[in-house]
């Protein structure tokens, strides 16, 4: 798999524990995405993948998405829970990841959804690392990334701004509704 699938899988598909990433303490958006499930449940086609999403928890914004993952001792099913949040019009789909010390965090996406369609914009950690360090967000670099500290409407607006090039703009996932 592509290492940009391992992005892509957040929440809808997942970053892999073990991967340097862009981890929040809590997870980004403050308001909850209700998710009918006519809108969110479906199989999901992108080049080289099929993902099946299931709405756990709608009034919660619980998304499941499970996919076949082929490795060195053949074929298993992934399967992640995500939390669809929203704040002013970024959505953002976020999967908890406990750190060593079982504290939780969250790795992220920020995502575009239309009725057939949806792409997901994956963080760029370099970017972010740069950002960290000059100071224009809160945050610190740890042994697996970086987490991001208290973030503010202005972080927000920063982080989904294509001139800054916090996310991975040039390479989205796109995944086509295939089916129910």
């Amino acid at each position: 798999m592509r290492p940009i699938h391992r992005y892509l899988m957040i929440p809808i598909i997942l970053l892999l524990v073990g991967c340097d990433a862009v981890f929040t303490p809590a997870p980004l958006g403050n308001t909850v995405v209700q998710l009918e499930p006519e809108e969110w449940q479906g199989t999901w086609l992108a080049p080289d993948m099929v993902v099946i999403t299931t709405v756990l928890d709608k009034d919660k914004g619980r998304l499941q998405a499970a996919w076949v993952e082929r490795g060195k001792d053949g074929a298993s099913l992934e399967v992640v829970e995500s939390l669809i949040r929203t704040s002013g019009d970024m959505m953002f789909a976020n999967i908890r990841d406990d750190n060593e010390n079982g504290e939780p965090r969250y790795v992220w996406l920020s995502l575009d959804k239309d009725e057939n369609h949806f792409t997901v914009w994956s963080p760029n950690l370099e970017q972010f690392r740069l950002a960290i360090a000059d100071g224009s967000l809160p945050g610190k670099e740890t042994d697996d990334g970086v987490v991001l500290g208290e973030l503010e409407p202005k972080h927000l607006e920063m982080i989904i701004d294509p001139a800054t090039g916090l996310l991975n703009w040039k390479d989205p996932g796109v995944f086509v509704r295939v089916g129910d």
